[in-house]
């Protein structure tokens, strides 16, 4: 393995809805990537990622640095983000609706809303790629169940 990521689960239950953050610390040890790592099981509604680039072990994380979080079962992609290292971020994220053949569907007066939550049920991966040796950060997935 060309790094470690370290998962801390927190969760809490509040309004009737339990929130879990894990928080990933990521250090690239003797590449640029880290391979697809398992990061825990989670079911429900991805609310919230937040990044901190300059956190952790190692230097502040290359501002060409990618993240991608899978299903560990399919490796089907959930949620890429390529600005990991451009500095501190928080946000939520919507993944674009398709039509019947799998096409995304475009913003216009005739669909006005084509953004909708991610949910995801199982076991997730967590890769990196495009790092220099030796860096790290802090990333953090808030999952709310429905």
């Amino acid at each position: 393995m060309a790094g470690t990521i370290t998962a801390t689960k927190f969760s809490s239950k509040g309004r009737g809805k339990k929130v879990t953050r894990v928080n990933l610390a990521l250090l690239v040890t003797s590449s640029t990537t880290i391979a697809a790592a398992p990061i825990g099981s989670y079911f429900g509604k991805l609310v919230a990622v937040l990044i901190d680039p300059v956190a952790g072990a190692g230097t502040t994380m290359d501002t060409a640095a990618d993240i991608l979080l899978t299903d560990a079962l399919t490796g089907a992609p959930i949620l890429s983000d390529l600005s990991v290292g451009t500095g501190a971020s928080a946000y939520r994220p919507t993944q674009v609706i398709t039509d019947n053949a799998g096409v995304a569907v475009s913003a216009a007066a005739s669909a006005v809303d084509v953004n909708r939550d991610i949910y995801v049920a199982g076991n997730l991966n967590l890769a990196i790629a495009n790092a220099v040796n030796g860096d790290s950060a802090l990333i953090s997935f808030v999952f709310e169940e429905v």
